[in-house]
């Protein structure tokens, strides 16, 4: 009874957060994407002050979700992944304030993937039983969104000369990953006119970056391509947040 009575204070506890109170868990792997493809946007100086100004952002950003998510975190095998993951930021952080040079990124880039991993399995143990409907396609737009910085970061990244083999054979994956999540969303039974639009634009803006991708991999290549894919892939990660706003108010 007293365990059962401790599981009720927790959900109600949970129930009563203001709105967006469980997104600073689940904005953490989209972060983490973030903050190593805006450093690679200001060491390739593509729009370089915006990325200045938005890089110390997502790293105050990441340390207010990591609080957040170790704060609601209640079993022993999710507290161990937010201690874990407390422990890779640290050595993650200190990478990604490092001027953004070559041999920088690739330090970054090596710690990316798995700061990355372990916050997706926090959101998964902390948030993930029991969402559906509405609630399992705001995690879906959370996906797109990680996966919009994911795949902006891959492309910079291969343009600069860093981990290009890796970013290579990753860059199709991602992106019909990030394509397929946009179909089931836009399939989805429960939008509302509202998020029809709001899927639309983020439609467009995919279309966007994946044009600056192909540019990049042709004799056109040029900074107009590199801008291209830095604000189409930050526009999309707008759309797909607003999105999730929606699909968690529905």
């Amino acid at each position: 009874m007293r365990a059962a009575r401790l599981l009720l204070a927790l959900a109600l506890a949970a129930a009563c957060l203001p709105a967006g109170a469980q997104d600073g868990a689940l904005r953490l792997e989209m972060l983490a994407e973030r903050i190593a493809k805006l450093h690679a946007q200001v060491g390739l100086g593509v729009l370089a002050d915006r990325g200045r100004r938005a890089l110390p952002e997502a790293m105050r950003d990441f340390d207010a979700g990591l609080r957040d998510a170790k704060a609601r975190a209640t079993g022993a095998e999710v507290r161990d992944n937010y201690v874990l993951l407390g422990l890779l930021w640290t050595d993650y952080r200190a990478w990604a304030s490092k001027p953004p040079t070559r041999d920088n990124a690739k330090k970054l880039v090596e710690r990316t993937e798995e700061v990355a991993w372990v916050a997706a399995k926090g959101v998964r143990l902390l948030h993930e039983p029991g969402r559906k409907g509405t609630g399992r396609l705001a995690f879906d737009a959370a996906h797109a969104a990680t996966l919009s910085q994911r795949l902006a970061r891959l492309y910079l990244m291969q343009r600069w000369g860093v981990k290009q083999e890796t970013s290579a054979r990753e860059i199709p994956a991602v992106a019909a990953d990030l394509q397929r999540t946009l179909e089931k969303l836009r399939t989805a039974p429960q939008n509302t006119p509202e998020i029809v639009t709001e899927l639309q634009a983020a439609e467009g803006q995919l279309g966007f970056l994946l044009q600056g991708g192909r540019e990049l991999d042709g004799k056109r290549a040029n900074a107009r391509a590199l801008e291209f894919i830095s604000k189409s892939g930050d526009h999309l990660l707008d759309s797909m947040e607003r999105l999730g706003r929606l699909y968690e108010g529905t």
